[in-house]
């Protein structure tokens, strides 16, 4: 990335500067206004400071001869802030100073430290983006830990914390959607666990899952631990029949058929499954291993059924969150419900920790690099 910092009279004359010096293409990271002098400081004058880069090896300056006053820039340059007068007449600027501005060495790793996790890299820019303001409003005198803390409470901010609540507890019927192989059966059995161990719930289990004996025969173990009844809903009338015949209990935990998701077949008929009980709460279950295409083809696939929360699964299996954080990125609509880290039923589930999750990702105060 070339970077320059310019002062020029006006803004004008600092956007002049920067398409001169680093094209079209520019970006321009942060304004500022600062006082310059003359003769030992006793004529002050105000000026605009200008942070501008481009990434682009391509990006030829344009030619420095002085151009005629009526002449237009075609292209403006590409303004992070609300800059009225963007398009200018090309105009000669007198009493500039400029001089290249190299980023701390740490930014950089800041940068390769997310892309290594996998966060996308439109995410990555805007917060490096945002870090290269702060360290540019600080003088450049922002230490590594300043900056990590600076990276924490834009993530903190842009994921929002109200987002991550374990909320289960309020719907009498949980339904759990997703691929196979996303844990959906033992994060179900786990979710039943803490209902009856922990609140001292009636519950009741139906499985709509048909395609594999395993997963029924799976779920009904868990049902005879925790001693609730544990019904097979072959067709949608089936399904209804047994809402109705458990409608007593404090809550009834739906376990569903972990098939392709692309097949539009299977969400037509969870679809058709819920249409007719709006008690139902529908969890969308992502596993935590996947890549980012594959969780946001998913969520696609699925918002036909209007899901709002997700639960995010294998944690532990993984030392790569950026696909996860980038997910909760885009998808700010969704809450996030339940974490699953292992196999034990039910210990291993928790209400989200935003703070943790993004630990996960970035690390510890200090700037260590995450797993």
């Amino acid at each position: 990335m070339k970077m320059k910092k310019i002062i020029a009279p006006t803004m004008a004359m600092a956007i002049e500067k920067v398409k001169q010096e680093l094209g079209n293409d520019a970006v321009i990271f942060h304004t500022k206004k600062v006082t310059t002098g003359r003769f030992f400081n006793f004529l002050k004058k105000e000026q605009v400071e200008v942070l501008a880069a481009s990434d682009s090896e391509t990006s030829a300056p344009l030619n420095k001869t002085r151009q005629k006053s009526d002449e237009l820039v075609k292209e403006p340059v590409q303004i992070d802030h609300p800059v009225n007068n963007a398009d200018m007449p090309f105009r000669h600027v007198y009493e500039k100073v400029d001089r290249l501005v190299s980023p701390p060495h740490v930014i950089e790793e800041i940068q390769e430290q997310l892309l290594d996790q996998g966060l996308a890299r439109q995410e990555v820019g805007f917060l490096i983006r945002n870090l290269v303001k702060k360290w540019f409003q600080s003088d450049e005198q922002m230490t590594r830990n300043e900056m990590m803390h600076v990276l924490r409470e834009q993530l903190i901010q842009a994921l929002d914390p109200a987002r991550f609540q374990g909320n289960m507890f309020s719907d009498k019927y949980v339904m759990l959607a997703g691929p196979t192989g996303v844990g959906k059966t033992t994060t179900l059995a786990k979710l039943a666990g803490r209902t009856v161990l922990d609140e001292g719930k009636k519950i009741a289990f139906i499985t709509t899952d048909t395609y594999r004996i395993a997963a029924i025969d799976q779920l009904r173990m868990y049902a005879d631990i925790l001693s609730a009844p544990i019904e097979t809903a072959y067709t949608a009338r089936d399904f209804q029949e047994l809402l109705k015949k458990f409608e007593h209990y404090d809550h009834v935990f739906i376990d569903t058929a972990g098939r392709n998701f692309q097949n539009g077949e299977y969400i037509n008929d969870l679809v058709h499954l819920i249409s007719q009980d709006k008690r139902i709460g529908i969890y969308l279950v992502l596993s935590a291993t996947s890549k980012f295409e594959d969780m946001d083809s998913l969520i696609q696939q699925f918002e036909s059924l209007h899901i709002k929360r997700l639960i995010l699964s294998k944690v532990d299996e993984t030392l790569s969150y950026g696909a996860v954080i980038s997910i909760l990125l885009k998808y700010r609509q969704y809450n996030v419900a339940y974490i699953t880290n292992g196999q034990d039923v039910p210990d291993d589930l928790s209400v989200p920790n935003l703070r943790e999750l993004i630990n996960l990702l970035i690390g510890d105060i200090n700037g260590k690099g995450s797993g």
